[in-house]
């Protein structure tokens, strides 16, 4: 079996929402995906993802046309392991993080995918998984308003909850820290979600690499007091100490971090005190580097709570992993409308009590809704 080409689908769509940004007026106004297919002589098509790091999704599209995509170009798509090595060593000096493993991570997905359609199994069996139920948390909580308020395009808070409990969802993930809100109005959100969860429903709180370490400690004892699950990235990545004071002066479990993308990262990160750990398989260079990271953090007795705020294609990767270790939290689910979710595939996988059922279906399991894919495509690119 040979690759005879690669198509990429640059997706987009308008869908205001806000951070806990560092700029206080910071509003992001667009959502995109970037598709990866692979196409065979055996005509298996491979479906992936690649993420892209904060920047135009086009510098790495480029990279996926101009400088990856060409090389795959009549390989055996089984030898997954050694494609991933040329990828990433011969490139290393170009590039070793960011948008090079942003576009690594959907080719390997792709490639897992067409390994397991060519085997007749789900990936996760290829892997030797032992599990097929995945239990997920509402991820949401943007900065729409104070509680209750509801602005056009998205969910309100208070709707967003009523959601996660009527979806059965095991837990809510909200945004802390905005800088136009005072710590009193922030902590009311919390408290907000919180009376609305009930005690039995896991509550986790995201700063967005916002904070610096007086910030974080003015926050800690309402948070603790609250029973917030964990706290995920107050401080940017380049603050490996911080991580390590606020580990040593918090009862709550720091999470981190959807912007790593290297295995070393991510070892210092745990290094650090960082306990939920959550690498993205959209931007860490696709499951073949994800489970040397998973490896590590099963090594270092912490807990794999992969990111997957994107498409489906990233949850379903994601679902597959987690489906392979026993130290795994729950999958993000984005609670915000998306046309990037359901609407992007032909079968849904299966959820029900706040869990999702992996299909016994070859590879991912996954076929595109290619009316999906033509509506929101801003750009294509072959590479033949």
């Amino acid at each position: 079996m040979k690759i005879t080409g690669l198509t990429i689908h640059c997706m987009e769509y308008q869908q205001a929402f806000w951070m806990s940004s560092a700029s206080a007026n910071q509003v992001y106004n667009n959502r995109f995906c970037i598709v990866v297919q692979i196409a065979t002589d055996a005509g298996i098509v491979g479906i992936g993802e690649s993420d892209y790091p904060g920047g135009p999704p086009s510098s790495v599209v480029a990279v996926l046309e101009k400088e990856l995509g060409p090389a795959l170009i009549g390989k055996d798509p089984l030898d997954i392991q050694a494609i991933w090595d040329e990828m990433y060593y011969m490139h290393i000096q170009h590039s070793r993080v960011g948008i090079h493993m942003h576009a690594i991570s959907g080719i390997d997905i792709a490639l897992w995918d067409i390994a397991g359609k060519a085997a007749g199994l789900p990936c996760y069996r290829l892997w030797g998984g032992h599990h097929s139920v995945i239990p997920a948390y509402a991820s949401g909580g943007m900065y729409y308003g104070l509680p209750g308020e509801n602005p056009d395009g998205l969910l309100g808070m208070e709707a967003e909850l009523e959601l996660t409990k009527r979806m059965g969802f095991r837990g809510y993930k909200m945004k802390v820290g905005k800088p136009t809100l005072t710590l009193e109005q922030d902590v009311a959100r919390v408290r907000f979600a919180r009376e609305h969860l009930g005690p039995e429903t896991d509550l986790m709180v995201d700063a967005n690499c916002t904070w610096d370490i007086l910030r974080a400690y003015a926050y800690l004892p309402y948070l603790e007091e609250l029973g917030v699950k964990f706290l995920e990235e107050p401080f940017q990545l380049n603050s490996p100490q911080s991580y390590r004071t606020l580990a040593r002066q918090t009862r709550i479990p720091l999470a981190g971090s959807e912007n790593e993308s290297s295995l070393y990262g991510f070892r210092e990160l745990m290094d650090a005190g960082v306990y939920f750990v959550q690498p993205n398989v959209c931007r860490v260079g696709g499951p073949t580097n994800m489970r040397r990271i998973m490896t590590l953090i099963d090594l270092e007795e912490r807990v794999f709570a992969p990111h997957s705020w994107s498409s489906i294609i990233c949850m379903t990767a994601n679902m597959h992993l987690m489906a392979t270790t026993r130290r795994h939290y729950m999958l993000e689910y984005d609670i915000n409308p998306s046309a990037f979710r359901e609407d992007l595939i032909q079968e849904p996988y299966p959820f029900r009590d706040g869990c999702y059922t992996i299909p016994d279906r070859p590879g991912l399991g996954l076929a595109l809704n290619m009316d999906t894919v033509d509506r929101h495509t801003v750009s294509r690119a072959e590479v033949r």
